[in-house]
C-alpha cells in the first residue's frame, strides 16, 4: 500500500482546493495528521469522515473506520495505532457475525488530540454484539443501559450503531437508529406518529420546531436516522440528532448525488432558512472526487463525497447542523 500518511494529505489537499480549505476545514489539519497517524491499526487505508459544522467558526472532527473483513485476529494491536483501545481492535477482529465496522472519532474543535471515541457498526440486531464491544471498552456499565434502551424502540427501527465518548463528561453512550422505510414515510404524514415514536425512545421535550423539521425532513428522498445518548440510568439525554444520508460510494449507482441545484440543494437551502447552515454548504458538491494516483508502481482511486448531513437539538431547540465528507481509497 502506498503510504497512508501520503495519501490521507492528498485527500484533504484535493477536498480543500480553491479556497474550501478556509471556509469549510478551518486550521485544524495538524491535529488531523496527528489523529490519522494514531488510526493505522490494518494494512489498509481506514475509511475517512471529515465532520464539518454549517455555522461559526471553520473547523472539522475526524473520523477513522475500520471494516471488519480487513481485521487480523492475529495481530497483537497496540494502543498507538488504535486510539489507545487494542483490546477493542483484538476483539473485533474475532468477531464472526454482527460487528461490521468500528470508528475512532478524533474531536479536533477542543485544541488538541486526546482520547477519541470508539463506536461499533452492526448488521444484526443481536445485543451480544453491543454487549462484547462494550466490554472491550471497559464500559460493562453501559450493556445495561444499551439494553434499557432498546428494550423500548419502537417496531421497525434497527439500532445500527452504539458508542461511547471517553473524553467528554460522563462518558456517555450514543445509539443511532434506522427507521425502516415504511416508517419514514409516515412520519412526514403523520406528525403524531413521529411524536409518539420519539416519545417512545425517550424525548420528552420537543418545543416548538423538532416534530415540524423532522416531518419536513422525512418528506425528502433521504435516509433519515435519529441519534441519542443514553445516560447512566438508561434515560435518553436531551441532545436528538437527526440525520439524512445523501448517497453512495464510487462505483455504484448515483454515488455522487449531492446536487446544489437538486433535491440536496433543496434541502441545504432549508436548514439555511431555519439558521443552521450558511452560505458554506454551497462549498460541499466541489468536495466530491474520484482521482487516480500513482507512485513507484502502486496506484489506488482517491475518493470523496458529501455523505450526510446532521441536525441537532438539546431540550427541543435547535442547536447546529453538520455536514459529513466521507473520503478513502479504493484499488
Amino acid at each position: 500500500m502506498m503510504n497512508p500518511k501520503v495519501l490521507f494529505d492528498i485527500l484533504y489537499a484535493l477536498a480543500a482546493l480553491n479556497g474550501r480549505g478556509e471556509e469549510l476545514f478551518g486550521s485544524c489539519l495538524s491535529g488531523a495528521r496527528e489523529a490519522f497517524a494514531r488510526s493505522l491499526a490494518y494494512s489498509t487505508f481506514p475509511e475517512v469522515w471529515f465532520e464539518v459544522p454549517l455555522t461559526g467558526e471553520p473547523c472539522f472532527d475526524l473520523h477513522a473506520g475500520f471494516f471488519h473483513e480487513a481485521a487480523d485476529p492475529e495481530k497483537a494491536y497496540q494502543p498507538e495505532e488504535t486510539g489507545g483501545f487494542p483490546e477493542a481492535f483484538s476483539w473485533f477482529a474475532r468477531q464472526k457475525n454482527g460487528a461490521r465496522q468500528m470508528i475512532l472519532s478524533w474531536d479536533l474543535r477542543q485544541g488538541g488530540v486526546s482520547v477519541p471515541a470508539i463506536m461499533l457498526l452492526v448488521d444484526d440486531t443481536d445485543p451480544k454484539t453491543v454487549d462484547g464491544f462494550l466490554r472491550s471498552v471497559g464500559r460493562e456499565d453501559a450493556a445495561e443501559r444499551y439494553r434499557a434502551f432498546t428494550g423500548r424502540l419502537p417496531e421497525g427501527w434497527f439500532p445500527c450503531y452504539s458508542g461511547v465518548f471517553p473524553g467528554r463528561p460522563g462518558s456517555g453512550l450514543r445509539v443511532e437508529c434506522i427507521p425502516d422505510e415504511r416508517l419514514q414515510s409516515a412520519y412526514a404524514k403523520d406528525p403524531e406518529l413521529l411524536r409518539k415514536h420519539l416519545a417512545q425512545a425517550g424525548i420528552r421535550n420537543f418545543g416548538d420546531t423538532l416534530i415540524l423539521y423532522c416531518r419536513q425532513l422525512a418528506d425528502t428522498p433521504f435516509q433519515i436516522e435519529f441519534q441519542f445518548d443514553v445516560e447512566a440510568d438508561g434515560t435518553t439525554g436531551p441532545v436528538l440528532g437527526v440525520s439524512l444520508r445523501f448517497s453512495n460510494p464510487p462505483g455504484e449507482e448515483n454515488w455522487h448525488c449531492f446536487d446544489p441545484n437538486g433535491e440536496a440543494g433543496k434541502l441545504m437551502n432549508r436548514i439555511t432558512e431555519w439558521g443552521l447552515a450558511d452560505s458554506r454548504w454551497k462549498q460541499l458538491a466541489d468536495t466530491a472526487f474520484a482521482q487516480r494516483v500513482s507512485f513507484k508502481g502502486e496506484s489506488c482511486l482517491l475518493f470523496c463525497y458529501p455523505a450526510f448531513v446532521k441536525l441537532r437539538w438539546r431540550d427541543g431547540v435547535t442547536v447546529d447542523a453538520k455536514a459529513y465528507l466521507r473520503a478513502g481509497t479504493q484499488d
